[in-house]
């Protein structure tokens, strides 16, 4: 048994999509409601018994692999790799060597591993960073828990103990951990130096980087690892690898801004806490909340930057569907509220938080809206938030309670807002590609076709009454249930199809399935298989008239005499079997 074919018996679809969704029983299946997309009732199907979990609306999944690399953002043979360590198999190796050869990444995440356990070395010889930990409330069992270290005071000290534990220049720089001012200069500096290091972990808890805060007098009071094969900024977020149980616990992630925020609020019991990473959230940032969250609570600094950061923040989540709330808190952010009064962060954090919008609308209930100037750039960032929403429902109901806080009605509200909107472009979401559903069907009537010989594998001796498809999908699963042997079942562990064909051929039985094919009577599915042979064989002669129509003018333009002969006798041919077919 191969590697693929071993982790998929040791790990059921069902079992791998439950971390992800809550399911439920229906019938041999399981329904939830789909990770990737705003889903308002269970659209994504399990199937056990076919290996294959996928949705119709936005037609996202398919088999293990396949749905774990959409939901955690990864390609084949990571994939392939963390699946395998999950179930214990052992990866097949190539080549005559035993022990297989590290590729780049490997070797670059093992580097910064040797270079967090120097940071963590180092803070137990660091009074400084000590006492500026014990200062911001960080107790030792957290300094545990996130590994937090301290960077050397030296422009070398990480890079030279990197190279002493066997590391090149090359994998150290792909670690993200020094610095090559100029590519023709030889010397490399340590990136970070005599900072606190915080390392960044990946969602599956993968060390990507760090981010490191000063000790000293720099300018730059915190800064990053570089992005590169291992670090990400705009798609990978601070404490999520702590946090992920918690927020699919709640059904709600707490989006804060920075690395002591999270410390903090994980202090006072708030484990869902998350931080970007020195960058404003992000689109790649939204589509990983979304994969564990319904709802995301605001609770940024409360300074102007902050409050831009919210709106942003806004304008993304709505526009994916995910609910937005905010926490408004009387310190800055987190921790200068847990600095202050430690009980009060977690009352507010666990009770306080509100519709964003509504904090909006509170905000704009205490100024001063009378002055011309103060009420259009209320009106204008009104309408730049209406725009946020997914939800026309919702947007009247935003419209019906501004009108109370601009002491108008709603028809004077909207006028206003008309005029501001001639300003600056109403922000309408709309549904991204990954969502929105194709109007063509998923498959064609071909395949379904097919797809009920799947569904019913004792009626296989109507498969003659097709005409045999010339191409796709319906060519390699005709000519692989011509080919099966009659004392075979014709299932889709039977059949002989290409690799890259039978997760397809999975998802149209399971397609079959969904809409009730399986539950005929023999003689009513050998009726509807006789139908669906007709209405396919129509349709393929259809397609065959139209190409050689085409190839016919082709070939009349290009003087092609004997071609042209040869196509017209093909023409009456269709048009015999379009006689016979209908």
């Amino acid at each position: 048994m191969d590697s693929v074919a071993e982790i998929k018996m040791r790990l059921p679809i069902e079992q791998l999509v439950a971390q992800y969704a809550q399911l439920t029983k229906k019938g041999r299946n399981f329904v939830c409601l789909c990770p990737f997309h705003n889903d308002s009732h269970p659209s994504f199907l399990v199937s056990p018994d076919k290996g294959i979990a996928y949705c119709f609306a936005c037609r996202s999944g398919g088999d293990i692999f396949s749905f774990y690399q959409k939901i955690e953002g990864c390609d084949f043979p990571q994939a392939i790799k963390e699946l395998a360590e999950k179930t214990g198999v052992k990866l097949e190796t190539r080549g005559p060597s035993t022990a297989p050869k590290k590729d780049e990444k490997d070797r670059a995440r093992e580097c910064a591993h040797a270079a967090l356990q120097l940071y963590r070395s180092q803070l137990k010889n660091s009074p400084v960073a000590r006492e500026y930990l014990l200062k911001r409330q960080v107790t030792p069992e957290q300094i545990e828990q996130f590994e937090i270290g301290v960077a050397p005071d030296s422009f070398s000290a990480t890079y030279e103990h990197l190279l002493k534990n066997g590391f090149s220049r090359k994998e150290i720089l792909a670690a993200g951990l020094g610095i090559q001012k100029e590519l023709q200069e030889e010397r490399i500096y340590d990136r970070f130096r005599n900072r606190l290091m915080f390392p960044i972990h990946d969602a599956q808890g993968n060390l990507a980087g760090f981010g490191g805060r000063t000790l000293g007098d720099d300018d730059a009071k915190y800064i990053n690892s570089s992005d590169g094969i291992l670090f990400h900024k705009s798609g990978i977020l601070f404490g999520m690898h702590h946090a992920k149980d918690s927020i699919r616990a709640k059904g709600k992630v707490l989006l804060v801004e920075g690395y002591f925020d999270v410390l903090a609020c994980h202090k006072v019991g708030a484990t869902h806490a998350v931080a970007t990473c020195g960058t404003a959230l992000t689109p790649e940032h939204v589509k990983l909340l979304k994969r564990y969250a319904e709802t995301a609570t605001l609770c940024l600094d409360s300074d102007r930057a902050g409050q831009e950061a919210m709106e942003r923040a806004f304008m993304l989540l709505s526009k994916e569907g995910v609910h937005v709330e905010a926490v408004i808190l009387p310190g800055k952010d987190p921790s200068e509220t847990l600095a202050s009064d430690p009980a009060l962060l977690g009352r507010l954090l666990e009770s306080s938080a509100a519709p964003y919008l509504d904090t909006v609308l509170e905000a704009f209930r205490k100024d001063d809206l009378s002055a011309p100037l103060a009420r259009r750039t209320a009106l204008r960032r009104l309408l730049m938030l209406l725009g946020g929403l997914s939800s026309d429902v919702e947007r009247r109901d935003y419209l019906a309670k501004a009108s109370g806080v601009f002491q108008t009605t709603e028809t004077a509200l909207q006028e206003d807002l008309s005029r501001a909107s001639q300003e600056i472009p109403l922000r309408t979401p709309s549904l991204s590609t990954s969502t929105a559903v194709d109007s063509r069907d998923l498959f064609s009537t071909i395949e379904i076709t097919l797809g009920l010989f799947l569904c019913y594998p004792q009626l296989r001796h109507l498969l003659p009454e097709l005409i045999a498809p010339e191409e796709g999908m319906a060519k390699s699963l005709f000519v692989a249930l011509s080919e099966l042997p009659p004392e075979k079942e014709a299932t889709l562990e039977n059949l002989s199809l290409p690799q890259e064909l039978k997760e397809r051929a999975a998802v149209l039985a399971l397609y079959c399935e969904q809409h009730q094919f399986h539950d005929w009577s023999e003689v009513m599915a050998a009726r509807e298989i006789r139908k669906h042979c007709k209405s396919a064989n129509k349709e393929m002669l259809h397609l065959k008239q139209e190409e050689i129509t085409r190839r016919l003018l082709d070939a009349r333009r290009d003087g092609k005499a004997a071609e042209e002969v040869q196509l017209q006798n093909q023409y009456q041919q269709v048009l015999r079997l379009m006689k016979m077919a209908s």
